[in-house]
């Protein structure tokens, strides 16, 4: 099947809407190319208790609220056709169930990506199967690109706005060689292939927007990631190296780490003073 463009939005529960604060207690997935959009919510309260403590009012009207978005979406579908329609459902919700602003992704089967974004974003975080490295990744990136002799290459704590997302990245790495370089690193945690490539295609849709518009103050840019797989599946590797390739982003391992630090040290432009 086909990739095709979707777009997502978090459901989450805010019992003071004024404060700002929510935790993630759902997902809508919109793809007007197959005429699907749906939401999915969690089953229980127990997660938003551990957000928000034991005597938050209102908690014996969230399952009723959750469940209500969720007929809501599918009872009107037909009427969801464009990105538009989308918009104008987020902000016309009225209780404490709130929508983020859609974000675009890639999708290749509705369902299943419906169901990864999920577990990605909303659900508890399952134990990975694998011994990780004891060593975070970011910190073993952070070594690499601070030695002596990178870190005059290395611009730091970025704030990238892009207005065709509608959001600012923020990078913590960067470095120019005819592009400028965002480097930003990720674990791949994910217990499934399904979910692992619904991540993989979100990361690849902001690299291709990123790679087709250049910034005003950086010029051309491109995403590079730095990804460890430790407890991903064993085909996830080869999987993400295709997608990141059809959009334009550059991907690394941690053992692929000197490759990069020989890149910026031959490549790198040393940073003028934006």
């Amino acid at each position: 099947m086909n990739a095709t463009k979707g777009y997502f939005c978090l459901a989450q529960y805010s019992p003071d809407v004024a404060r700002q604060e929510a935790a993630n207690v759902g997902v809508v997935l919109f793809c007007p190319d197959r005429q699907f959009i749906r939401a999915k919510v969690t089953a229980t309260v127990g997660r938003i208790r551990r957000f928000f403590g034991e005597d938050v009012a209102g908690y014996h009207h969230l399952n009723a609220m959750k469940e209500a978005l969720v007929k809501r979406v599918e009872i009107e579908k037909a009427q969801f056709t464009t990105l538009e329609d989308l918009q104008q459902f987020v902000v016309t919700r009225g209780n404490n169930i709130l929508l983020t602003q859609p974000k675009p992704v890639m999708v290749m089967d509705p369902e299943q990506d419906l169901n990864a974004l999920f577990e990605e974003l909303v659900a508890d975080p399952r134990k990975p199967l694998t011994v990780r490295s004891t060593i975070p990744l970011r910190k073993r990136l952070n070594d690499v690109l601070m030695e002596q002799a990178v870190k005059p290459y290395i611009r730091t704590k970025l704030r990238i706005e892009v207005p065709a997302l509608k959001e600012i990245l923020r990078i913590p790495y960067a470095f120019q060689n005819g592009r400028f370089n965002l480097i930003q690193s990720i674990e791949f945690t994910h217990q499934s292939e399904a979910s692992v490539r619904t991540a993989a295609c979100r990361h690849a849709v902001e690299g291709l927007t990123l790679y087709r518009h250049p910034h005003s103050i950086y010029g051309p840019l491109q995403l590079l990631i730095v990804a460890d797989f430790t407890s991903a599946p064993q085909s996830a590797p080869d999987m993400v190296r295709s997608i990141f390739g059809e959009s334009q982003v550059r991907l690394f391992t941690p053992d692929g780490l000197d490759v990069l630090k020989q890149e910026i040290l031959t490549q790198g432009k040393l940073p003028s003073t934006p």
